[in-house]
């Protein structure tokens, strides 16, 4: 695409409405008209449909402000059930609340033209909880992948007009979604992802030194062994929850089978007296529990342990039971760990979540501690060495607080999402996660690691790329749909985690920096494989973050940090994000400015370099793909 034709298709996003194929996508910003109101918003949308929509079609899901901005999703709704997919999304300025931008997904089909009695739509519930968890546990258990549970939630959606219910199902390794039919009773989907995986001061606070790794123990597949460096570990609490006892064994006087869940009457009164209950309302028990407790001195003199603002780290439950050897006390902290276990119940096998803790790492007992802990690489990677070694844990509290630091110098100053810590659980012995880190639910998880492996908690760079998916997760809503592979989930972790190794580095060349995979010169969509897609994503945007530092230092890398977190907002529950889309929105971001950061407009002619030659269309044509056939058969090999 040419730089003239790209900017053509800037003006036409800017300044006037987008209709997609699906005529009922609908957007437009505050230069065209800046009223946010619902009211005046419903009535500018029934204009553009010819639909006779009113306030009562929507509910208010989401009123958050984010950093430069005030956000609001309103659900589309029929007899009170949800549309998948289907809502309006404002953006207004923070104090003015005049428009930034409006993204409207509606289902036009339960909206009659004006003037036009409006069909009766009834939709009947006849899934019970028992029901629905007898069927997702057979459909699970027939495809033979993942198949313990450690987590679940659901929410009844009309798709396609039919009311269905949407089952999402957290195993060991990724999670599976369920869709059933409350018509039919059956399960009309099935599908399986796994998670993301590895391939200021404040006054209650201190700051520590420490040695460790910048941005990662070892080089992989070349085993060259790196240094540590002296550290900051800031943000560190000095005071911590006082732990007796079982702080969560109110919780346990009720059953948590997964045939009771319920995510609707679980945060009912009537409903948990009648046995249901949902994990948002035992978080939120948990976070009373642990607002109650005393605090106590974190010092070394107790055994500090690293609790901050930003990071807490914990030992995964398991460890105490499985590895023996181990030379310091398990004392509990008051991070929740919901622990799943199979068990029997009429006959039925079923899964039970139990409500518990994780525990401290090994204290720290002295100031010298954190410059003399050992970091051995030993050939087995030996967990009960590193356990008793202690250094781990400094590591990893390293790397997620400068994650959280440099991304807020860079922007990342949205209430609560910018300040809500990051759980670390360690040493996950069970051996079906070895050789892992993954992200998931504000934690990143580590495992033990064979020989062959590097040791995912001394790697910066693996953490930060996990991390990423949660910086994603927050700012982008948990609503948010990817319409092509998902490769931007990947190529966005990629970039999160470059952001931060710029912000390190300096742009100065290390060993194995020339391995990453986001500098690969990958074409979008040549492979149909999410991680391949991810390199062009991630590419495209290292390019241009390089051009921009190339011409302006580290205040480049500001003012495209910036302006990716801006254009992840303005994304925030998208329906179907495409790589046109999201592209689209930066532009868009870039040319609202920022005061004192980036002009308006400034960044757009990099950006457009950095996409062209990678495949992407910011008109929403179609790409051109590649395929893989076996002449043999004629079959297609896919991904």
């Amino acid at each position: 695409m040419s730089f003239f034709k790209s900017l053509l298709v800037l003006s036409v996003l800017m300044g006037a409405t987008l209709v997609h194929a699906d005529e009922s996508m609908i957007r437009w910003t505050g230069v065209e008209d800046s009223n946010s109101e619902l009211t005046h918003i419903v009535s500018v949308l029934n204009q553009k449909t010819g639909k006779s929509f009113t306030e009562n079609d929507f509910f208010l899901q989401e009123n958050r402000d984010l950093a430069f901005n005030n956000y609001k999703l309103y659900q589309q709704i029929v007899s009170g059930v949800p549309v998948e997919g289907k809502a309006i999304r404002i953006w207004s300025e923070l104090n003015s609340r005049n428009a930034i931008q409006v993204e409207a997904a509606l289902d036009l089909s339960f909206s009659s033209e004006p003037g036009k009695e409006r069909l009766a739509t009834f939709f009947q519930f006849n899934l019970s909880e028992a029901r629905t968890m007898k069927l997702v546990h057979a459909v699970i258990k027939k495809s033979k992948r993942d198949t313990s549970f450690r987590g679940i939630d659901w929410k009844d959606r009309i798709v396609n007009r039919k009311l269905v219910r949407i089952v999402t199902i957290k195993g060991k390794r990724g999670k599976h979604q369920v869709m059933i039919s409350h018509a039919s009773g059956k399960v009309i989907s099935h599908s399986y992802e796994e998670f993301p995986q590895a391939d200021l001061h404040h006054p209650k606070t201190m700051e520590l030194n420490a040695l460790v790794y910048p941005i990662y123990e070892e080089v992989e597949g070349a085993g060259t062994m790196l240094s540590r460096v002296p550290a900051k570990l800031t943000h560190v609490f000095k005071t911590v929850p006082e732990i007796k006892g079982d702080i969560y064994a109110l919780m346990k006087t009720q059953k948590y089978f997964d045939s009771q869940y319920s995510p609707i009457l679980g945060n009912t009164i009537d409903g948990r007296a009648q046995g249901y209950w949902s994990m948002s309302y035992l978080k939120q028990q948990a976070e009373r529990i642990r607002t109650g407790l005393i605090q106590i001195p974190n010092n070394y003199a107790s055994g500090l342990v690293l609790q901050g603002e930003y990071a807490t780290i914990n030992i995964h439950p398991d460890a105490f039971k499985v590895f023996k050897g181990i030379n310091f006390e398990a004392k509990p902290s008051s991070a929740f760990f919901p622990n799943w276990i199979a068990t029997e119940v009429n006959g039925q096998e079923v899964y039970e979540m139990i409500p518990g803790n994780a525990f401290y790492g090994k204290p720290l007992l002295s100031a010298d501690e954190l410059l003399t802990r050992p970091a051995r690489r030993l050939p087995d990677n030996d967990p009960v060495s590193y356990m008793n070694d202690g250094f781990d844990e400094i590591q990893v509290y390293y790397a997620i607080n400068t994650l959280m630091e440099e991304l807020r110098d860079r922007g990342l100053t949205d209430p609560d999402l910018s300040t809500r810590p990051f759980n670390a659980f360690l040493f996950n012995p069970d051996v079906e996660y070895r050789d892992n880190a993954y992200y998931t639910d504000d934690t990143i998880n580590f495992t033990t690691y064979s020989n062959t492996q590097p040791n995912m908690a001394r790697d910066n760079s693996t953490i930060w790329h996990e991390l990423g998916h949660g910086i994603m997760d927050r700012l982008m809503g948990d609503n948010l749909k990817l319409a092509d592979t998902g490769g931007l989930s990947e190529g966005m972790a990629d970039f999160v985690a470059q952001i931060i190794v710029q912000a390190v580095t300096n742009n100065a060349p290390f060993p194995g920096s020339d391995q990453f995979r986001i500098i690969n010169q990958t074409g979008f969509f040549l492979t149909n494989e999410v991680h391949d897609d991810g390199e062009a994503y991630g590419g495209a945007m290292n390019d241009f973050m390089m051009a921009a530092m190339k011409k302006d230092g580290q205040a480049g890398l500001k003012k495209v940090a910036d302006v990716i977190l801006e254009a992840m907002r303005l994304c925030r529950d998208h329906p179907a994000l495409t790589a046109a889309e999201w592209f689209n929105h930066i532009l868009f971001a870039d040319s609202l400015g920022r005061p004192g950061v980036r002009a308006p407009g400034e960044l757009s002619p990099m950006m457009l370099a950095a996409i062209n030659g990678r495949n992407f269309h910011l008109d929403g044509s179609p790409v051109a793909d590649m395929k893989l056939v076996n002449l043999g058969t004629g079959k297609e090999v896919v991904a």
